[in-house]
């Protein structure tokens, strides 16, 4: 007698946990037009603050690398603004935009990349390495993946001392081959932890286009696999 399972009927199952996991969606509340254009402000605000330091860095004002959020600014933007002053978020090496969105002071930004004492971090850290504790931002950081520790613990920090916050790590699609990334969602997922991990797949990873590290366009699919919902925007 063969036990073998088709790869339609292991399809049929996966989708029928799916929906034993994945809550409906609410309605997204009517933003006000102050809301909406608070969101189109902080939106231009880091194309131009991006604009701005990509002028700069090639006059070797701001030294190391300066990745841009330019064209990616809605994601952040979006995220955040559902979030409130007490939550907190963890981001990437192209960390401006998560930083601006979370309520940054853009000139302390710019000291910060211009190596200033009065910077974020004193101008210690950098472009890949802002911190804005105060803010909510928990830190960017240059290595692929190392947010989602952070957050992580967290997450951690909000359920042992039972604060009512959440913490969004901002991550990219290269990230989500890293071992830190499924070890960091299985704890989350088992500690039930108020993480949400949000993947910003702009398809590339470097030179490496998404299609030939993963075989499943969807990076939210994986999210099944632990237990959890995930969601494709």
């Amino acid at each position: 007698m063969s036990t073998a399972v088709t790869l339609e009927e292991t399809y049929q199952a996966i989708e029928a946990f799916r929906s034993e996991i994945l809550t409906p969606l609410e309605a997204p509340a009517e933003l006000t037009v102050a809301q909406q254009l608070e969101i189109y402000r902080k939106m231009a605000l880091i194309r131009e603050f991006d604009t701005c330091v990509k002028d700069l860095w090639k006059q070797n004002f701001i030294y190391g690398l300066a990745h841009s959020y330019v064209c990616a600014e809605a994601v952040a933007v979006g995220a955040c603004a559902a979030l409130r002053p007490s939550d907190f978020i963890t981001s990437t090496h192209r960390g401006h935009g998560h930083t601006i969105a979370k309520g940054g002071d853009v000139k302390k930004m710019m000291a910060e990349l211009m190596g200033k004492a009065d910077g974020y971090c004193r101008g210690k850290g950098g472009s890949m390495h802002i911190a804005a504790v105060d803010e909510g931002m928990l830190g960017a950081t240059g290595i692929v993946g190392s947010g989602m520790p952070i957050a992580v613990g967290a997450g951690l920090t909000a359920k042992t001392l039972k604060k009512d916050y959440v913490t969004v790590c901002f991550h990219g699609d290269g990230g989500t081959n890293q071992g830190i990334w499924h070890e960091s969602i299985n704890l989350a997922a088992i500690w039930d932890l108020p993480v949400i991990f949000l993947c910003e797949n702009n398809q590339w990873a470097i030179s490496l286009p998404y299609y030939k590290a993963a075989k499943n366009p969807k990076v939210s699919d994986r999210a099944i696999g632990y237990g959890i919902p995930g969601v494709t925007v």
